[in-house]
This record gives C-alpha cells, sequence and structure tokens, in this order.
C-alpha cells in the first residue's frame, strides 16, 4: 500500500443527491432525519440546499437540476446503490423504527443478521436509505 501526498482520506465530507422536488425533499429530510438547512444556492444548473446534523457529523447536499430527466431513482443503474447511517447500539436502531412509524415512513422490518442490524426505508424520491448498527463485537 503506497502513502498519498497530503496523508490518507481522513473522513466523509458529505454526500450529494439529485432529487425531483426540493420543496417536497428539504422538509422530509430535515423531519425524518432531523437534518437543519445551513445553505441554500440557486446556479445555472438549479438548486442546492445543504443541510447538516446538529452535532456536525455529517452534511448532505441535495440538489435540483433544470435538466432533470423525469425519471426517479433505480439502485439497478450505474450510480448509487444506497445510503447508510451508522447508529451507536440497537436501541437507538428500534428508536428510530419507532420515529419513522410516527412519520408514517413506510420501511422494512429491522433485519438482525451477522454483518450487522440495519432498518431499511426510502426518501421521497425512492433513494433507499439504511440506519446501520454494526455487530457486537
Amino acid at each position: 500500500m503506497g502513502s498519498w501526498p497530503g496523508g490518507p482520506i481522513i473522513a466523509l465530507h458529505h454526500v450529494s443527491l439529485t432529487v425531483s422536488d426540493l420543496e417536497r425533499s428539504v422538509p422530509w429530510y430535515q423531519e425524518t432525519l432531523g437534518l437543519n438547512v445551513v445553505g441554500d444556492q440557486h446556479h445555472d444548473e438549479g438548486r442546492t440546499v445543504v443541510l447538516a446534523a446538529t452535532n456536525g457529523t455529517f452534511t448532505l447536499l441535495l440538489q435540483e437540476h433544470k435538466a432533470h430527466e423525469g425519471t426517479s431513482f433505480s439502485e439497478f443503474r450505474p450510480g448509487l446503490d444506497h445510503l447508510s447511517f451508522r447508529l451507536a447500539d440497537v436501541e437507538a436502531l428500534e428508536c428510530w423504527r419507532a420515529r419513522l412509524e410516527e412519520l408514517g415512513v413506510d420501511h422494512q422490518p429491522v433485519r438482525h443478521e451477522p454483518f450487522g442490524s440495519v432498518l431499511i426505508f426510502r426518501d421521497p424520491d425512492r433513494i433507499q436509505l439504511e440506519l446501520f448498527v454494526d455487530p457486537a463485537v
């Protein structure tokens, strides 16, 4: 393994998702994941809204492009398959499950697998999101 100029990658900085309707998606991500709007920029290609976790651990950009093709998300096309958020423990996962039910967000049952526990749901554009707990060591 070689060394890289400036050192190794130390963390994920942000994820940027293309959505079909920012007026629908921004409130959904705010309410569902508890993210706050920290930026909103109109540009030639469309608009970008920057959302961040209150503890500063995660930043999500939502992009709305003027050249939107009108198709919905599919993990079967090249590109993003899903986005997964790490939680501390199974108790936190159960609290999130209850929160998704309270909000009426459709989700799969919590799965406990050898590789960890996962709760899968989708955003308004059908982008698959996961809440994930690593297995106990």
